[in-house]
């Protein structure tokens, strides 16, 4: 017998066993009593016993993303690396492969990093797994937060096996575009991420798409980035070098939004004033740009502070999972 099947036995997670057997002070004493009283009535010991048992069983978080770069996921996991660390959980932290395209093999990669590390929660950052059945996530066996992941959308909102973070970044992306029309643009070039890109940079795209279609405007204005300030600046000079009707550009995010300012002033314009910018995600340094970026900012701070305290409710088996989408906030620049 081993502390699953405590666990199993007790209707909660390891997870809550190791804090019990470790004498953590968040765990409610009425869960405490009665994973004790199954923990006497199985007759449960460990087998290394002292300092050996309570190195393994050692609640620990696992902080895993996608390996690319995202200014709001990797903050996030910097306020939640430290709080973790502050009630006494070991973090350890994974950056998945971004490059995967086989999603149901990396959900398997994801159950087996669980297993192997014996993790007592996890957070996932980003990634697609909309076409991975349910009964696999059934098979994760430590509560499990997703968040701006894209996840099947049948069960999205009411699945009871996994809980989920997001902003409405479709409808962010939405508004994004549909600011710059009302304002009387109607050529406007796309900067996305990757056309085979699959996480929520595409839902943002798609949006871009959407709205620019139903005003009955052209979608061919497009630009690559990469996630990358290098590729993003070649290939807008390229794209407003050829189309000098551009009048604004649609970013799908801060990180590279530098790239279009310079790509705008390089081709002898002034941003914000003969092309107009607007952007994604709210980083701080676009108030130091010049001209300042107009952005939809994602409240991260919240959103880690909601994801902190739901996995440590989780954990404890005193919260049941949650699917919860934040709303962004506009923050006017000058461009």
């Amino acid at each position: 017998m081993n502390i699953r099947d405590i666990a199993r036995l007790a209707n909660v997670t390891p997870g809550t066993v190791s804090k019990v057997l470790n004498n953590y002070p968040d765990i409610s004493e009425a869960t405490r009593q009665h994973v004790l009283q199954i923990i006497k009535e199985n007759q449960y010991t460990t087998k290394n016993g002292g300092r050996k048992f309570k190195q393994a069983v050692t609640p620990r978080i696992g902080l895993v993303s996608e390996n690319v770069y995202n200014w709001v996921s990797e903050t996030m996991q910097n306020l939640l690396s430290e709080r973790f660390h502050n009630a006494d959980y070991t973090v350890l932290s994974f950056q998945d492969n971004y490059f995967s395209q086989n999603k149901n093999e990396k959900f398997q990669e994801l159950l087996t990093y669980i297993d192997r590390h014996q993790l007592t929660g996890l957070i996932y950052f980003g990634g697609n797994f909309e076409d991975v059945p349910a009964d696999s996530f059934a098979a994760l066996n430590c509560p499990v937060i997703f968040v701006n992941t894209v996840l099947p959308p049948d069960n999205m909102m009411t699945a009871t096996t996994y809980s989920s973070v997001q902003v409405n970044h479709y409808e962010t992306a939405y508004w994004q575009m549909e600011s710059l029309i009302k304002n009387g643009h109607s050529h406007i070039c796309m900067l996305i991420s990757s056309k085979i890109d699959t996480s929520v940079y595409r839902l943002r795209w798609q949006a871009y798409e959407d709205a620019l279609s139903s005003h009955g405007l052209s979608t061919e204005y497009l630009a690559e980035s990469g996630y990358q300030c290098e590729r993003a600046y070649r290939e807008l000079t390229e794209v407003l070098t050829m189309h000098p009707e551009i009048t604004a550009i649609c970013s799908i995010s801060d990180i590279v939004t530098p790239a279009a300012i310079r790509a705008i002033h390089d081709l002898g314009k002034i941003p914000g004033k003969d092309v107009h910018i607007i952007s994604f995600d709210g980083m701080p340094s676009m108030h130091y740009c010049i001209p300042s970026i107009s952005t939809f900012i994602q409240p991260r701070d919240e959103m880690a502070c909601y994801i902190y305290d739901l996995l440590l409710g989780l954990i404890s088996d005193e919260r049941q999972h949650q699917h919860i989408t934040f709303q962004t906030r506009f923050s006017p620049g000058e461009s």
